[in-house]
């Protein structure tokens, strides 16, 4: 991906944080499915996955505004949310004095692919919506990322854009987008949907075992760990 697109999507998402949650409160803030009460109801549903899932010394990756801390944040010793927009973390920051959690976080304000993590230092890792935005090149690179910072037998959760046959009515499966915000204003994205045939991938590639613990028409939800 060329730095001008990538530059483009973090200022997309700086400018964005006011509006970020509206994907899952009001389905609204897509280029994409323009029915929005399909976007609520699988936001619900994913919010039930987050809740099962996180535990111990968790990060969440691209966390953004923190919309599934309140969903995890009881059952982690410690947490880590990174972000490289100051606009989410400062939302994330708000949520998290909320949740009573500033003695048990972390805010790191930066780029996942830049941000030196420690080895193993985590039980369990939120890849929210991230993937999507990234060339199979990137892709590779986060994994062995992953691969890293977690603990043996540490877990993670891959929420993310399904490439359904509703989303094909409206959207290629690899393609740049024109987004905009309620101002008015346009910023162009990478934007790669994930379908079944990437988890498969993802297991062959990357030695992962994955299982898939929703694939709806707007949202796909995986679990994995490295084999």
């Amino acid at each position: 991906m060329e730095a001008d697109l990538r530059r483009s999507m973090f200022r997309y998402y700086d400018e964005r944080a006011s509006e970020y949650e509206d994907a899952y409160i009001k389905g609204t803030g897509t280029a994409s499915i323009p029915d929005p009460d399909l976007f609520r109801r699988e936001a619900v549903l994913l919010t039930g996955i987050v809740e099962r899932f996180g535990h111990g010394r968790f990060v969440d990756l691209a966390c953004g505004t923190g919309h599934w801390l309140p969903h995890y944040v009881a059952r982690c010793s410690s947490i880590t949310v990174v972000d490289q927009s100051p606009r989410m973390l400062a939302r994330c920051r708000t949520r998290i004095g909320e949740l009573d959690a500033t003695d048990r976080a972390t805010i790191v304000q930066g780029d996942v692919f830049e941000h030196t993590f420690g080895q193993h230092a985590f039980d369990s890792a939120l890849i929210g919506f991230l993937i999507s935005h990234l060339t199979e090149e990137h892709e590779h690179v986060l994994f062995e990322r992953l691969h890293a910072m977690l603990d043996a037998g540490g877990r993670f959760l891959i929420l993310d854009s399904a490439y359904s046959v509703e989303r094909a009515r409206f959207n290629a499966k690899i393609e740049r987008q024109e987004r905009r915000l309620n101002d008015g204003s346009r910023f162009e994205i990478y934007k790669r949907y994930i379908d079944r045939e990437d988890v498969a991938r993802w297991t062959e590639s990357y030695g992962l075992e994955l299982s898939v613990e929703h694939f709806g028409s707007a949202f796909i939800a995986v679990t994995g760990r490295f084999g």
